[in-house]
Formats: structure tokens, C-alpha cells, sequence
């Protein structure tokens, strides 16, 4: 048992650390810049050699330009009809995704892929399932250009800004060059930074307080870390920074043939064979409300994610009972937004 453990780790680790070219562009994990993120709670007794880092508690960011972007996100006006915001597919309440296995599309479909998670996105360096090293910015660019995102373009969304007093005053208060792409990006990237979700209770624990989860909880993360877990799902967002072939040890894709129409992951965008069925791994902050799981959205149980998991991804059965501890320890993720729990 000790020495699959070992040869699982060194496998993971082998895979994520060659160089770049081998897996695409960006393979190896990517360290968010932390400038802006302040916290203000550590303790003596905080557990720093963990894999895992709590949430920042503060983020400083320019509070005019989060309020313009909260609004610009909320702004159905953005999308080529008139009829879809940012925000139709970003619930606080389902955990900054929509519950949906696949979003409906502009254009009278669904989305491609299951939509993830909108909070703590600025704590990720790698976005969308493909796991592309874009900014928040030409990320927010291309979900307003694309054909199933809001399908818009600049020509169509500066005019109807520029007829809104409300939006002509508060970018010519904030930008000297007023409704400009650039400064319509800008307030959007900047009110996505502020979608943290600090203060969980594991949050809390790792800060130093021994009674913010249960034994059973702590047994799950224990748990969590000696199946291998962390070898993908560390840092502050538990993923976001990295991305993996969704078949390490057994081709999962297999299992989902005749389902759907296979999904190629980067390959879609790189053209490179060692991309194929390549994904970013997912954060798994507040992964307790963001259900349903994986990029085709394929199970709702996070006890059947943690199988799947373990059988595809670390090639290993999980026992039921570890699962429902990891379980237990997952739902400790959940964190709060503007002061209040999730």
C-alpha cells in the first residue's frame, strides 16, 4: 500500500513538473500574484506547512471600479440581444456557478462545458476548463465575443454605454478617456478579484484554530493529502493553477462514450496531441455548492466525484468510508461572501 502511495505521488509529480512543451503551454502550476490580497488574521498558531493556504481576508482593490464592474456584470445590455449578463451564469447562491450541468447559450442552445465557479477566480492563474493562461481581462473579452457567451462586440456595447448617463458619468469619473474596451475590461477584471470567499471553517483552522472542524472533518483532509490529492488541488484556491489529462490511470472518456460527443480539452485550442482530454483542475473552494461536477458536468454527488477521482485520476480505489471523510472535509471549504455564509 505504501508503495503504490509513493509511486502514485512520484508519477503526479513527474507529470506536472516537465517542461512546458510537453503538456501545452502552460503545465506547470502557476503562482497567482498576491498584491492585492491582504490578510489580516494570521496567528502564531497558524498551520503554515500545509499544502493548502487560507483565503485572504481583505482584498484591496479600487472600490468606484468594483462597483462599475459589479454593474457591467449584471448588464444584460452587454450581450449581442439584449437577453444574457455575465451574471445569469454566476449564482452566489449556487456557489458563483449556475447548478446547471450546462449553461443555456445566447443562441438558444447550452454551453459546451459545465460552468465553474466565478469566486476567488483572482486567486487562479489559469481560466476556463481549458486551463488558459489568460488575463482576467482577455478572458472577460472573450466570453462578451463569443458565440455562446454573449455573442456582443465593442461596436455594439460602447454605443449603448455611451447613451447610459448613469455609465458615461461613472467611467469619465474613473477613466480620463471614459467608455473606452479597455476600461469596460478593466472594471470587469477588477470586480471578479473581488469575489473572495474567506473565513471557512478550514480557512479558520488553518489560521490556528483546532476546533474549527471536527476529528472526522480533519481525519478527511488527512485523508485527503495521504491519497495524493494535494499533488493537484493545493494553494489558496485548492486548484486554479494547473491543469491535467482527466485519464491518468484510466481512461474515464471510455466511460462516456455514446454519452456525449467526446471533449478533446486544450487540444481544442493548442493542436497539441499531448493536450488531448487535458483540463484545468478546478478550485475546490465552496466545491460543497457548485454541483454538478467535472467539465461535462456528469455526476451531482460529490461522494461519486471523489470515486471517479480516485479510480481515474490516482488510480486507486477509494474505500467508502475514507470517501465520506474527504466529504466531510470538502464541505469545510465553504466560505463567506460579503460577511455572510454561504
Amino acid at each position: 500500500m505504501m508503495l503504490k502511495k509513493i509511486l502514485t505521488a512520484l508519477f503526479l509529480l513527474s507529470w506536472i513538473t516537465l517542461p512546458a512543451q510537453s503538456h501545452g503551454d502552460h503545465a506547470k502550476i502557476h503562482i497567482a500574484s498576491s498584491n492585492i490580497y491582504q490578510d489580516y488574521s494570521s496567528s502564531r498558531s497558524a498551520r503554515l506547512n500545509e499544502p493548502v493556504k487560507p483565503i485572504p481576508t481583505r482584498v484591496e482593490l479600487d472600490p468606484a471600479k468594483v462597483e462599475l464592474g459589479r454593474r457591467l456584470f449584471e448588464e444584460k445590455r452587454l450581450s449581442q440581444d439584449g437577453s444574457m449578463a455575465c451574471r445569469n451564469c454566476h449564482l452566489p447562491e449556487k456557489g458563483g456557478a449556475d447548478g446547471k450541468r450546462f449553461s443555456p447559450s445566447i443562441d438558444g442552445g447550452h454551453r459546451d462545458r459545465n460552468t465553474p465557479s466565478i469566486f476567488n477566480v483572482g486567486l487562479m492563474t489559469l481560466y476556463g476548463w481549458l486551463g488558459m493562461p489568460n488575463t482576467l481581462e482577455t478572458l472577460t473579452e472573450a466570453i462578451i465575443k463569443s458565440k455562446k457567451g454573449l455573442a456582443s462586440s465593442w461596436d455594439i456595447i460602447i454605443p449603448r454605454l455611451v447613451k447610459e448617463p448613469e455609465y458615461l458619468n461613472s467611467f469619465n469619473a474613473i477613466y480620463s478617456d471614459g467608455v473606452q474596451p479597455n476600461n469596460v475590461k478593466d472594471a470587469m477584471a477588477v470586480y471578479q478579484r473581488s469575489l473572495i470567499t474567506p473565513n471557512s471553517r478550514f480557512d479558520h483552522y488553518l489560521r490556528g484554530d483546532q476546533n474549527a472542524i471536527s476529528q472526522e472533518e480533519r481525519k478527511g483532509y488527512d485523508l485527503f493529502k495521504e491519497y495524493g490529492c494535494t499533488s493537484c488541488h493545493q494553494g489558496v484556491a485548492l486548484g486554479g493553477n494547473m491543469v491535467a489529462p482527466f485519464n491518468l490511470f484510466k481512461n474515464y472518456l471510455d466511460k462516456r462514450k455514446g454519452a456525449q460527443k467526446l471533449d478533446l480539452g486544450r487540444f481544442k485550442k493548442t493542436k497539441d496531441e499531448s493536450d488531448k482530454y487535458v483540463f484545468l483542475v478546478p478550485s475546490l473552494r465552496n466545491v460543497a455548492l457548485t454541483a454538478p461536477y467535472f467539465h461535462d458536468g456528469s455526476t451531482d454527488e460529490l461522494d461519486d466525484a471523489v470515486d471517479i477521482m480516485g479510480r481515474y485520476m490516482l488510480g486507486r480505489v477509494i474505500h467508502a468510508d475514507d470517501r465520506k471523510l474527504i466529504v466531510k472535509f470538502l464541505h469545510t471549504l465553504t466560505g463567506e461572501y460579503q460577511g455572510k455564509p454561504l
